[in-house]
């Protein structure tokens, strides 16, 4: 007997917490270039208002969820219609 859902609701999710090089060394430059503003705006201000003590850690996050966040961002901006 054949399943009666089809395969789109099966689909494996996406990795989590992927390495990404270039996030990593680049930071929010890369969340830029990437067209991904709110992210790299909310990291540069915690270079800024941390003086940049919480580098480190902004640089870890940008490596580990770089891959993530473009994912979300290109499903989100792929379901937007900007006509209700």
């Amino acid at each position: 007997m054949d399943n009666p859902i089809p395969p789109l609701y099966h689909r494996p999710m996406p990795p989590r917490l992927s390495w990404n090089w270039a996030a990593f060394v680049l930071g929010p430059v890369w969340y830029a270039a990437r067209g991904l503003w709110v992210h790299a705006t909310i990291m540069a201000g915690l270079y800024l208002l941390s003086g940049l003590v919480l580098l480190p850690f902004v640089h870890l996050y940008s490596g580990l969820k770089a891959n993530e966040d473009a994912l979300e961002f290109r499903i989100a901006a792929r379901n937007y219609s900007p006509n209700p």
